[in-house]
This record gives structure tokens, sequence and C-alpha cells, in this order.
């Protein structure tokens, strides 16, 4: 709810009547395709808890799932007499599709667009910069010009509903998922954050991961929340490298939705945002039936991990792709499907675009990334401790 851009300020008069479509994709038989089961539940999870502080704000939540999202709308605007309709900046071929859809079939209808909460003005830094074709002048560009954005102040309240909302018992149970993942945010950063580049490049461990990928994907947090967090954290408690490197993490988390933004669709390209050259075609679909047989021990650990609990570390998914990529030369995109389908933390623009880039086919210098499996078992795994745990 904080920093929602959706709810800002400039959008809305007090006086209007805001109602906030509350859509995720529906389960068929307990089987979701390209979908983390464990993800669909806490997508759930978090619109209820969403829609109860709107409800706080007098604000309208409208559950609606199993249809296309632009039908959906359609049928909204039909059914509601809606006059403005906020939707994000489009980026993608699809996105663009259901909007000429939705404007074709109301040709009056007022229709805003904005961006998500990032941590730069990405139409401004094309404008400004162009594209930086490395994620090393990016982040010089971002911080030599201070460009990281504060959080937009959100709407505190419009005008009281009339008392025709149904009161729902189950909402009224949830818990502040935005509350909670805060505090568990400033609990991590007082335990943990310190020494974090001492650890997060490992296998598994405690201090592997900040706990934020999770609330980022699914939205319980904004990423201006979290570095304003850490800024005042480093102010009033301590700096050094670790509080850095978290920084750091989240400057590459915006480079890949600066990719994104600026490329579109070409993300989803077998060869590339540059087609740089042509990819084997095998693996390639939705149907992951012909995937390949993972003949090594710390594979099929990190595999049997993903599968089991939606989660790997960073280290653990860069030695999974590059091992699928190189070595069983499986087609990227295939790749990027298979951990579209089994990760919790799934999101579009920074799984597609790591896999792209430890293919050689996106922005990183080297042209890919080739990780040999021993050395990377000496370094992160010589006792065998993580393939004991998941190697069965």
């Amino acid at each position: 709810m904080d920093d929602n851009t959706f709810i800002s300020n400039d959008l809305f008069d007090l006086n209007d009547e805001v109602s906030v479509l509350l859509w995720i994709p529906n389960s068929d038989n307990n089987s979701i395709a390209d979908y983390s089961r464990k993800r669909y539940e806490l997508k759930k999870y978090a619109c209820l808890s969403f829609a109860k502080k709107l409800i706080q704000k007098n604000l309208i939540p409208i559950f609606r799932s199993g249809k296309k999202l632009e039908d959906i709308v359609i049928e909204e605007i039909k059914n509601n007499d809606i006059q403005k309709v906020v939707l994000r900046f489009p980026i993608y071929n699809s996105e663009k599709q259901m909007i000429k859809k939705i404007s074709d079939s109301y040709p009056h209808l007022d229709i805003k667009y904005i961006t998500l909460a990032n941590l730069i003005n990405q139409k401004t830094f094309i404008q400004h910069y162009g594209f930086p074709k490395s994620f090393t002048k990016f982040r010089k560009i971002v911080e030599k010009n201070n460009l990281i954005l504060e959080p937009v102040d959100t709407i505190r309240s419009f005008k009281k509903l009339n008392n025709n909302i149904i009161k729902n018992n189950k909402i009224d149970k949830i818990r502040d998922v935005e509350n909670f993942t805060i505090k568990n945010f400033l609990f991590y950063m007082k335990k943990s954050l310190p020494t974090y580049k001492q650890t997060r490049d490992q296998l598994y461990g405690n201090n592997i991961s900040s706990g934020l990928s999770i609330p980022l994907s699914i939205g319980t947090i904004s990423p201006r929340v979290v570095f304003k967090l850490i800024k005042i954290f480093e102010k009033n408690i301590v700096s050094n490298q670790s509080t850095y490197w978290l920084k750091f993490e989240l400057l590459w988390r915006e480079y890949f939705k600066l990719l994104s933004y600026h490329y579109g669709s070409n993300i989803f390209n077998t060869s590339g945002i540059f087609n740089q050259k042509e990819y084997p075609s095998c693996g390639i679909a939705n149907n992951l039936g012909n995937f390949p047989k993972l003949d090594d021990d710390l594979i099929n650990s990190i595999n049997n991990q993903l599968t089991q609990t939606g989660y790997i570390s960073n280290r653990a998914r860069q030695i999974f792709s590059s091992y699928l990529i190189y070595n069983k030369k499986l087609n990227w995109l295939a790749g990027a499907l298979y951990f579209k389908k089994n990760l919790i933390d799934y999101d579009t623009e920074i799984n597609f675009c790591n896999w792209m880039y430890i293919a050689g086919l996106g922005t990183d210098p080297r042209g890919g990334r080739v990780f040999n499996l021993d050395k990377q078992k000496s370094l992160y795994d010589n006792d065998y401790v993580y393939r004991k745990k998941w190697n069965n």
C-alpha cells in the first residue's frame, strides 16, 4: 500500500469512487501451468491483505480470476460505468494487445499509464543517457547523479463509501503482509546485514539471502522503501561493504527492469535482445517433457531443492542455468520457463534477463558465464553438506 503509484496523490481526487482490480490466474484442479503452486497461494493471501487495507482507505477491492485479464477489465467497465482506468505502462506485446482491445471496446475511456515503483524514472533515464550496454555503466550513472527515487505519497483516505460493502470475515482475520514484511526486514538488517557480503554467495546457510526476493516479486514491499530503509540503517547504525552490497543487488534488479522496459518483448527472443546468434531449438516450448537428464550430483541437489521448496540461492541459480545451457545445450528460454514453473519468487524481468545474461545473449561483456562444476563444488560444497541434504 505504501509507495503505490496506482493510488498516489496526483492520480485521483479525494471525492472519486475508486475500485481496485485484484486478479491472479485461476487454478485448474490444483494444477497450475507455468505457475508455482506455493506462489499462487502467496499471491492469494497477499491480495486479501491488500484488500483489507484498501477497504480501510475507502477503496473498493474487486476479486476476479479465471478469465483473461482484458475480458475482466472490459466486463468491469461495462457493469460499473467506469470512466477512468489506470494501467501499468505497457512493455510487452501482450500488454499492448490487451490495451488495444480495451480501447477499441471503449474509445472514450480515459486510460492513464503509470510506471511501477521502480528505483529510477525509466523514461527519463533513457531520454538522458540511453540504454547502458553494461550494468557497471548503469550503476555509475545512477550513483553519480543520485537518481534513486523517494517513495511516493499515497492517498490517505477517499470519501466515505456507502455501507453496502459486504463484510468478509476471512479478510478481517488476514494479517498485514506489508507490515509483516517490513518488520522482518528491519530485524534482518539489525541481525545479519552488516555481514551479508561475506555469506551471500553460498549455496546454503542462514545469511545467504535478505529474504526480499519473495515480497519484492509479489509486491508486498517496494524497492524504493527497501533502499530508503538501508540508507537510514547506514546513517544510524553501520555503513560498510555489506550494506552497500544489498543496494548493489537492488541496482542489478533495477538494471534488468530497465532492460525490459527498453527492449520489451525482445527479452523473450531465443537469440537474445541483439539477435546475436542462433540458439538450438531443443527444449523450447511450454512443454517441458523433453527436459534433459540431470547427471551430476550437485545439479540434482539444486533441482531437488528447487522443485521441493520453490527456492534456491543465487549461486545455485547461476550454476544450474550454466549447466543446462552449456553442458546440456538446452535453449535458455526453456530453462527460464522451467524456473517460471517452479520458483516461488518468480519475477518475469529478473528471470528472463538473468538466463539471457548467462547465455551470453544479453548485456554480459564477457559474452556469457560458464561455471566449472568441479570448481563450484570445491568452493561452495567441499564438505558435501548441501549434496547430502538434497541429492535424494
